[in-house]
């Protein structure tokens, strides 16, 4: 009865991990396992069925790990801002957005990427509830690039006069979240807006996420862009399937983040 026991139980084990290395792009080595498995001893098998496990899980943790690393250093997010240093509580209009933000915050995954458009005045914490997305996202492994709207469209245009527009463009068009910040800060000419458009319907057609912060109401998106129908297709295919927060009051968080800055040097200075 134990060697019918000892018989089986490799088998259905072995099965297991040939799944495993498949996960790990080893094919060739979970078969090689399951075939030289019935020819080692049983101290053989035991030691295998023993650390195996646990070898390929630490494969698996270090593998995502650096995938992460990765995913945050190709995102140029040029600061790192999360969910758990945003104070929802400093004004009635981030406490109005909490709710909703979190809600598709915690619904990041690959076959959900997220799309939002956070709009309102100046210094209110929209790029920065748009990085923690985006650095949420990178968490999850999606593929996240942070840009300013001003700088992509320069990025394009540029391209564009030295023939390389589709290398730029894809540089837009394949991450699976796109973050578009400062979007009205700079009135965009007929060239660039029509590059702009051709990166946002890509995107939209391919139903990846894409994120924006705005100054300006959708309302007055003919103000960025160069006429009336091109800025209406634009919010169509931007709002269309995003959140859309709402950011309006008259608190700023800069003269904080100035108070806590000039905090810490002050704390440095008597350190030293």
């Amino acid at each position: 009865m134990r060697m019918t026991m000892e018989t089986q139980l490799p088998t259905t084990e072995t099965n297991n991990f040939a799944e495993l290395f498949k996960e790990l792009r080893l094919k060739h080595l979970g078969e090689a396992l399951q075939s030289d498995f019935e020819e080692m001893s049983d101290s053989e098998k035991q030691a295998i069925l023993k650390y195996l496990p646990r070898w390929i899980s630490k494969e698996k943790t270090e593998r995502k790990s650096q995938l992460i690393e990765s995913r945050i250093r190709s995102a140029k997010f040029r600061k790192i801002q999360t969910v758990d240093t945003f104070n929802f509580k400093f004004s009635d209009a981030t406490k109005s957005v909490e709710k909703n933000y979190l809600a598709l915050f915690n619904t990041i995954d690959k076959n959900s990427p997220p799309s939002a458009v956070f709009t309102g005045n100046a210094g209110m914490g929209k790029t920065h509830l748009a990085r923690a997305l985006g650095y949420a996202s990178c968490q999850r492994t999606l593929s996240v690039f942070f840009i300013t709207a001003a700088e992509m469209v320069n990025h394009l245009t540029h391209a564009q006069k030295t023939f390389t527009l589709e290398t730029e463009l894809n540089r837009y068009r394949r991450p699976q979240v796109l973050i578009i910040d400062e979007l009205g800060y700079v009135s965009l000419d007929t060239q660039g807006s029509n590059l702009f458009f051709q990166v946002i319907s890509a995107r939209h057609d391919q139903e990846l996420g894409t994120i924006a912060t705005t100054n300006i109401p959708f309302g007055k998106f003919n103000q960025i862009f160069a006429n009336d129908a091109i800025a209406h297709a634009i919010v169509d295919r931007l709002a269309n399937d995003a959140d859309v927060f709402y950011l309006e009051g008259v608190h700023s968080f800069r003269p904080e983040e100035r108070k806590e800055k000039l905090k810490r040097r002050k704390d440095q200075k008597l350190d030293a």
